[in-house]
């Protein structure tokens, strides 16, 4: 009873709207508790009932200790739990219902078929907005694909948290019906200006089916030198996403010209690379000479980032050749250069490179590229390695150096 009147304690708002729920069935307070302990695997009143647990813990609906004693529902309790779900999600407030649709994610799908009902229903009806933006991400978790019309509706919605929400579940949903209506989305924006917007749909449509699609539009405004060049950048990593080859002119006039942003060239030569630009081959070898040649004169960051990400494109065309620029960069004085290369090195698997990584392993000064040369080595040799806290994308932060 101690630790049943913490429950009630840390879930006051849960307490008083499910009682309200309850009241017409004249059910008391402790059995309405005792049912949702029963058929609930992971429910908000099997959380953490210390009054103020550090900052530093994750939140869980269950803490770790408990999930491992976690039993599987009978069919009593799964029924009984639906039928809360159920009654949760048309009464309750807004905060229950989220709740209620937190839960719905990991309820047995067998047994969900009215509730995935109803919240096809929800989709089309719900005023509330934060509710909008829930029942679209639980859409998206669900991999509820049926109501894929109703989430493209919500991309003409007054709100922009809720139109974000619907492009990134129709992303999430990979459905190709969406490709149109986000095309014309985009033809509607400013690429004069750095737009959140066009990134968003940018985004979406570079992982839909069909959003290649867009590129004719988007070659158009990235010849446009008039627009921004963060747009233009968002651009040229769409190039590569979708591999749009006939791209691969346009990239090269910007990846190659010294007078343009940093940004705009590092994303256009990366696209060049996931394209498979052989013609840009040799214009890459000569830009990884200049940069040797004017060590020390350039910008730091620029220089840093045009060494990553022209290498990176060199990997990704899976030239051999450039496994000597590899050895070569993996004794650059800068820490973040030696790191990208060595990830480099691991990703390209050759034993070649056993030599080099092994020394960095021991003797580099950084102890990060200590790590990639550790982690390099183990992919060589065909071990199995946790994924990179960073990745090539994440050195993409590193290139915003000349907006």
């Amino acid at each position: 009873m101690k630790n049943l009147g913490k429950i009630w304690k840390t879930n006051i708002s849960s307490k008083l709207s499910i009682v309200e729920l309850w009241n017409w069935k004249d059910r008391g307070r402790l059995d309405l508790v005792c049912l949702f302990l029963l058929v609930s695997s992971f429910s908000i009143f099997s959380q953490n009932t210390e009054p103020n647990p550090p900052k530093e813990q994750p939140a869980s609906i269950v803490p770790p200790a408990q999930k491992s004693k976690t039993k599987e529902l009978t069919s009593e309790q799964i029924d009984k739990k639906r039928d809360v779900l159920s009654k949760v999600l048309r009464y309750g407030t807004s905060q229950e219902r989220k709740q209620a649709l937190f839960e719905l994610v990991s309820f047995p799908k067998e047994h969900a078929k009215e509730l995935y009902l109803y919240l096809g229903e929800m989709i089309r009806t719900e005023k509330d907005l934060g509710m909008k933006v829930v029942i679209l991400r639980t859409i998206a978790e669900l991999q509820l694909s049926e109501y894929k019309d109703s989430v493209i509706l919500l991309f003409e919605d007054p709100n922009e948290d809720v139109t974000k929400q619907a492009v990134t579940t129709a992303k999430r949903l990979k459905i190709p019906e969406a490709v149109p209506p986000l095309i014309e989305k985009l033809k509607k924006e400013d690429f004069t200006k750095n737009s959140n917007a066009v990134t968003l749909y940018l985004n979406a449509l570079s992982e839909l089916p069909n959003g290649k699609d867009a590129s004719p539009f988007l070659q158009t405004k990235f010849k446009e030198k008039f627009n921004n060049s963060d747009t233009r950048a968002q651009i040229a990593l769409f190039f590569g996403s979708v591999a749009d080859s006939d791209a691969d002119a346009l990239l090269q006039d910007v990846a190659f010209d010294d007078a343009l942003p940093t940004t705009l060239r590092c994303y256009s030569i990366n696209a060049l690379g996931k394209i498979k630009s052989q013609a840009a081959k040799p214009k890459l070898f000569e830009l990884l000479d200049s940069l040797k040649k004017t060590a020390g004169k350039l910008d730091g960051k620029k220089a840093q980032s045009l060494k990553i990400y022209t290498i990176g494109a060199l990997v990704l065309l899976g030239d051999k050749a450039v496994i000597q620029e590899l050895n070569e960069f993996a004794r650059d004085d800068d820490a973040m250069v030696r790191l990208r290369v060595i990830e480099f090195m691991g990703n390209m698997k050759d034993p070649a490179a056993l030599e080099i990584l092994n020394y960095k392993k021991d003797r580099d000064p950084s102890p990060k590229v200590q790590k990639a040369a550790k982690r390099a080595i183990d992919q060589i040799e065909g071990k199995e390695v946790k994924p990179l806290d960073l990745d090539q994308d994440a050195s993409e932060k590193d290139a915003q150096t000349d907006k």
